[in-house]
């Protein structure tokens, strides 16, 4: 068995851009200021511009999926660095892996006592799977995007939890 391994970032919004470009022309004039009158003007550049650096570098959140012999683990990656572990899934406890807005997954989308956790891109192309398992209390949901790799491995074992 081999393992499958699938990253995908998540899209930044429009307003984190705009936010970034403001604190670093917010930055850039304090600086030219400071030229001027160093004592009113250092402390605010400096500021401003490590919230530009921390805003537009550390910011950055990545998804991390993957299959191995009936094990699927999910993992936040943050500014290509901080990995955190999300969830942890044996594929024996796993109902039902089909795309989002399946006729089969709408029962547990509209149930509002089952947890979701969104592990994609959101991107409006992508290609969302919903991923419907036992938890130790109840049923959770996750929605993520695995690629047609992944996919063809889990179905080799597991044929029947997944839908396409």
């Amino acid at each position: 068995m081999r393992e499958v391994l699938v990253i995908v970032p998540r899209k930044s919004g429009g307003n984190k851009k705009i936010l970034d470009i403001v604190w670093f022309v917010l930055a850039c004039v304090m600086f030219i200021l400071a030229i001027g009158a160093p004592v009113i003007f250092t402390i605010p550049a400096v500021l401003f511009a490590a919230i530009w650096y921390f805003q537009t570098f550390l910011s950055e959140i990545e998804f991390e999926y993957t299959y191995y012999d009936g094990d699927l683990r999910f993992a936040k990656i943050r500014a290509k660095r901080r990995r955190k572990s999300i969830a942890q899934i044996e594929m024996d406890d796993v109902i039902l892996i089909a795309p989002k807005g399946d006729r089969s997954v709408t029962k547990y989308e509209n149930d509002s006592n089952v947890p979701c956790k969104s592990l994609t891109s959101k991107a409006v192309d992508a290609k969302v799977y919903d991923l419907i398992c036992k938890a130790d209390k109840g049923i959770s949901r996750y929605e993520f995007e695995p690629d047609e790799d992944m996919l063809n491995a889990i179905m080799i074992k597991y044929p029947r939890v997944v839908i396409r």
